[in-house]
């Protein structure tokens, strides 16, 4: 009988886990793929997307080390010259309602006729908000 109670435990528990890592995978996916929604809003000047990927109260650190919050960060995107951005070796970790994801990336932009690349690493901080993930901040360091 105690064989058979272990057993059950043991089950219970095993399956306890493996569903948890599949919703831990699914949440990873779905910030995957906003991370993506993000790139994609950044690239076609995308302001409304961009608006609803990002929370009101939103920071971001940039490659010259300027603060910047969500208002700026909308109108520095409107005003860019970056028409493609690629990020690489990109990492989420989930912390309960919260995410960091961590990549390389790589910018190209149009500045006075000449193509300028920039890379640099990223970290950006996700939160679980009223049903859904959004943005709360983002740093960038160059590489080179």
């Amino acid at each position: 009988m105690k064989t058979k109670v272990f057993f059950v435990l043991m089950l219970c528990t095993a399956a306890t886990l493996w569903a948890q890592q599949r919703s831990d995978a699914d949440t990873a996916s779905k910030i995957l793929a906003l991370e993506n929604a993000w790139n994609r809003a950044s690239e076609s000047k995308d302001i409304s997307g961009l608006d609803n990927l990002l929370d009101e109260r939103f920071l971001y650190v940039d490659l010259n080390g300027r603060l910047m919050n969500k208002a700026e960060v909308l109108k520095d995107v409107q005003d860019s010259s970056v028409h493609q951005v690629v990020t690489l070796s990109v990492v989420v970790r989930l912390h309960g309602d919260a995410a960091i994801v961590t990549g390389l990336f790589q910018m190209k932009a149009i500045e006075h006729g000449k193509t300028l690349l920039q890379q640099g690493r990223f970290v950006d901080t996700w939160l679980l908000k009223d049903g859904g993930w959004v943005a709360i901040g983002s740093l960038t360091t160059p590489t080179q």
